[in-house]
């Protein structure tokens, strides 16, 4: 393969996005030892990115030489936690482009975080079990920083109906209707600090952005109006999996069930849909997420785990 291969185009519009898509498809179809994304954590960073920016100037394209509909592998540059992300087609697992696709694009955030004066890089989602990717990190001189979990559930059989306190009520989201509440569920449920100005700002664009459904936007209503809980669901019609990003309960409403209501709310939605299997990630850390998952029927399938490099300035 010639030299230039190793380096990858920048991305270009919407059909490299359906490529990018059905790389990780593929990926998550092959199960062969790697982690690939869900493809609604893929819409979930791009269609609703920092307020600082966005992440499209950062996305990096290996075309397939024998095929150029086809992408070998594909990278994220993340500029706002000096990370990066690499995602190669199943067959190229191991492979010596592999290696380099890797290489370039740690080069790359090296690069950035330097500009940056920060002396970490660091690239996350790793699966404990994947050897071969590990044993790459150690030797690039990464190491452990974190786990999540990475947990799922078969949706083969009848689930329970959700329970709700008096008064409220599970349903999806009324989009731009309620753009407002919705926003303030998740920025008081994650105690964001963004001016509320610019959150809604940024929720307008995401409400409004080509992968926002709101009937999979999943909501517990408070009899006052308020949005008290939160659901947002995605699909992967071709292996047949659905993905939770973000979950969440506003403050002023925990502890009444409103989380597991929404759960099994945006499950049933999801078995209407055709949907086989459901996965959701959450930091191991985060002990009541793990609990309220487990709760609705998700297990522990693996571990991802998050790698951190020091490097010199």
């Amino acid at each position: 393969m010639s030299g230039d291969f190793f380096t990858p185009r920048p991305y270009t519009g919407m059909e490299d996005l359906e490529k990018m898509r059905r790389l990780l498809q593929e990926g998550r179809k092959a199960a062969n030892g790697t982690y690939y994304p869900h493809v609604g954590d893929l819409s979930w960073w791009l269609f609703y990115p920092p307020v600082e920016f966005e992440r499209w100037k950062d996305i990096y394209m290996w075309d397939d030489p024998d095929n150029l509909d086809r992408l070998l592998g594909w990278a994220l540059l993340s500029p706002d936690g000096y990370l990066f992300d690499v995602y190669l087609q199943p067959e190229e697992r191991g492979s010596d482009r592999a290696e380099a696709m890797y290489l370039w694009a740690e080069m790359q955030v090296q690069e950035l975080a330097r500009r940056g004066g920060k002396d970490k890089i660091g690239v996350m989602w790793i699966f404990e079990t994947d050897a071969l990717l590990r044993g790459h990190l150690n030797r690039r001189g990464f190491t452990l920083v974190s786990w999540d979990v990475f947990m799922s559930q078969r949706l083969d059989d009848p689930l329970p109906s959700p329970v709700l306190p008096a008064g409220f009520q599970v349903r999806g989201c009324r989009g731009e209707a309620e753009l407002e509440a919705r926003a303030l569920a998740q920025r008081g449920a994650f105690g964001t600090q963004i001016p509320l100005d610019q959150y809604l700002g940024r929720w307008q664009r995401f409400m409004r952005s080509p992968v926002y459904d709101p009937d999979l936007d999943v909501v517990v209503a408070a009899p006052e109006g308020r949005i008290a809980a939160f659901c947002l669901a995605w699909l992967d019609p071709m292996n047949q999996v659905g993905n939770f990003e973000p979950v969440g309960t506003h403050p002023d409403f925990q502890g009444r069930g409103l989380g597991k209501a929404v759960l099994f709310e945006a499950l049933h939605r999801l078995q209407q849909r055709g949907i086989r299997q459901a996965v959701v990630c959450t930091p191991e850390s985060n002990l009541p997420a793990v609990k309220l998952y487990k709760s609705v029927g998700f297990a522990v399938e693996n571990r991802l785990g998050y790698f951190e490099k020091r490097i010199d300035l």
